[in-house]
């Protein structure tokens, strides 16, 4: 009895440790479940936020720099604009440019880049934002300040008496051409006839008798078009019994020629687009006989030579063509004379409205033409229906006549 007794008195001594251990073991079990139905810091002591956080997206104007002023000659210059924002390309959002608070472009994929045309000249400010498919702004780059100026000049003309003006109006009127198609609409380029050829070496001085044209627009790429300092140009012409004459004087910022022969286009160079017979191929886009397509090289300056080469019809160097150029600091002055006899049973006259384009292309050394500014608003090198008029006039001897005026001024 002794043995049993002791037994007993075991179990019931290990009783309070076996209670203790269930109660520590349900109060943990009690303790998850209450911690799992409770936020996770309200053990912490900390005050749950309720405040959605803003995300942080990036996004930078790196085109146009701040309080930078742009001089305009003409309404189809662009402020060039470029945005970045790394977030937004890798996630696939929105990227929006404003101008005085008012959408000028929309982005949805990079790059983030547009050539923005304004309207008049004034102070604008530009900013770009980063929002997502919902329209919801996630954030906004800094504000970048610029001002425009235009001087929309017109084309510089020289004196000429109230008959001439009389007789360029009655020109007009009898002659068909495109008016569509010249800049401004309905003006063609006037061309005076010279009793004294210039001198074909290169230099613009001697042209101030003339009339100048410079409101060139761009037409082919013209996607890749920002401002005139980009590629520009101011022309002359004149013309006698046996020769046409021009000077272009030629603004580029990168210029660059490697080419020759049939290949020179391929560089900085000038084409020109003659239709002797515009009347009667008034409705022709295709060339014909007598049409033709002269490519002009300025040389490179030092081992390629200025020259002449005729696309179109001959696919060859036109006759006896005098080339000369003179490189600027900004670009170039290329002039040349062109015999009549390179034209086919074309007799050059007073009052004569021929097809004409003379197109400036740019390559910025890049492969292939970056760029093409015009004399006609909608010129294409292959159809020549798009190309604006030349009217060959005899204003009498206009060198003579501003020079005697010189000597009464003194």
């Amino acid at each position: 009895m002794k043995k049993e007794n002791r037994k007993y008195l075991n179990i019931l001594d290990r009783f309070p440790y076996i209670l203790l251990i269930v109660i520590i073991g349900f109060t943990v079990i009690f303790f998850y479940i209450v911690k799992n139905n409770l936020p996770l810091n309200f053990f912490s002591g900390t005050v749950n936020e309720t405040v959605d956080e803003e995300s942080n997206y990036s996004v930078f104007i790196t085109s146009p720099v701040n309080n930078k002023v742009y001089n305009f000659i003409n309404s189809k210059e662009t402020v060039p604009m470029e945005i970045k924002s790394k977030q937004a390309e890798n996630e696939g959002l929105k990227v929006s440019i404003l101008v005085n608070d008012g959408e000028v472009k929309i982005f949805n994929s990079p790059p983030y880049k547009y050539n923005w045309n304004p309207l008049e000249s004034g102070e604008y400010d530009i900013i770009a934002r980063v929002s997502d498919d919902q329209d919801n702004i996630l954030s906004e780059s800094n504000k970048v300040t610029i001002v425009v100026e235009y001087d929309m000049t017109e084309s510089e003309t020289s004196i000429i008496n109230m008959d001439i003006e009389e007789k360029k109006e009655k020109i007009l009127s009898e002659s068909t051409y495109r008016p569509q198609n010249t800049i401004p609409a309905g003006v063609p380029i006037f061309s005076y006839k010279c009793y004294t050829p210039p001198v074909i070496d290169g230099n613009f001085a001697e042209w101030d008798n003339f009339d100048k044209f410079s409101s060139f627009e761009p037409t082919i790429k013209k996607e890749n078009y920002t401002t005139h300092t980009d590629i520009s140009g101011t022309f002359s012409s004149c013309w006698d019994d046996q020769n046409f004459y021009f000077v272009a004087q030629v603004v580029d910022d990168v210029f660059s020629q490697m080419y020759t022969g049939n290949e020179l286009n391929k560089g900085d160079s000038i084409t020109i687009v003659f239709d002797t017979e515009l009347e009667q191929d008034l409705q022709i886009p295709f060339y014909n006989s007598d049409d033709y397509q002269i490519d002009f090289s300025p040389g490179n300056f030092s081992s390629i030579f200025p020259e002449a080469y005729m696309s179109w019809p001959s696919d060859a160097p036109p006759r006896e063509v005098d080339v000369a150029s003179t490189k600027l600091a900004n670009g170039y002055v290329l002039e040349a004379s062109i015999p009549w006899y390179n034209f086919t049973d074309y007799e050059p006259l007073d009052g004569s409205v021929i097809g004409f384009t003379i197109s400036i292309l740019d390559t910025d050394n890049l492969e292939t033409t970056e760029l093409v500014v015009s004399s006609s608003s909608v010129f294409d090198i292959n159809n020549v229906s798009t190309l604006g008029a030349l009217v060959l006039i005899d204003a009498g001897d206009i060198q003579q006549e501003k020079e005697n005026g010189q000597e009464d001024a003194d």
